[in-house]
């Protein structure tokens, strides 16, 4: 059965009302729903049904959760962020190597911040004695970058440095050389269908 958004937010709502909404007046409630309604119902149905089990399974204290609560355990601790921006560009780093182009979904801002402390290239070089260092301008940059908003949506890798520069297009590659810009190859049972 296939429920709205509107229908999920009813019923997480009324979860957590039923067990942490007892002491709230009726006007409490009404203001509650309707900040449940227009702050956390900017996320997916996915996250806000998750987020409402958490809250249910692991929440100790009896009044009714405040919508900061909420939001932190559907986005997680900002604090975390970027020690795990900073694993996740290190394995990257691990598996890619600067030959590949690279970019970060997850954790977008690490683009800006890579970009800042000398680009792609320059971060996949980086010595072993040099990476304590690193990783602490890393984490310092983070959240100035995030607040800045501006990221790129991928750092070039050596690979597709080399084909710009020498004039090769996306299409030139692709059917010559049957790769990508980036050096990665096409796979070539998906161009016969």
């Amino acid at each position: 059965m296939n429920k709205n958004k509107t229908e999920i937010l009813k019923e997480c709502f009324t979860l957590l009302f039923t067990e942490y909404g007892d002491k709230l007046t009726e006007q409490q409630k009404t203001n509650k729903k309707e900040l449940f309604k227009k702050i956390i119902g900017e996320y997916s149905i996915e996250k806000i049904k998750e987020m409402t089990m958490k809250m249910i399974r692991n929440r100790t204290y009896s009044n009714f959760p405040k919508i900061a609560e909420m939001i932190e355990i559907i986005e997680g601790n900002k604090e975390d962020e970027p020690e795990l921006a900073w694993i996740c560009l290190i394995e990257t780093i691990e598996r890619k190597g600067h030959y590949q182009s690279v970019s970060f979904p997850d954790y977008p801002a690490t683009g800006a911040v890579v970009e800042a402390m000398g680009g792609w290239i320059r971060m996949c070089d980086m010595k072993i004695d040099e990476e304590k260092w690193v990783k602490k301008e890393f984490i310092k940059l983070y959240p100035i970058m995030k607040r800045k908003g501006s990221y790129p949506e991928k750092l070039i890798g050596q690979f597709e440095l080399d084909n710009n520069q020498k004039g090769y297009s996306e299409e030139y590659m692709l059917e010559r050389y049957g790769r990508y810009l980036d050096g990665s190859k096409i796979d070539r049972k998906m161009i016969k269908n």
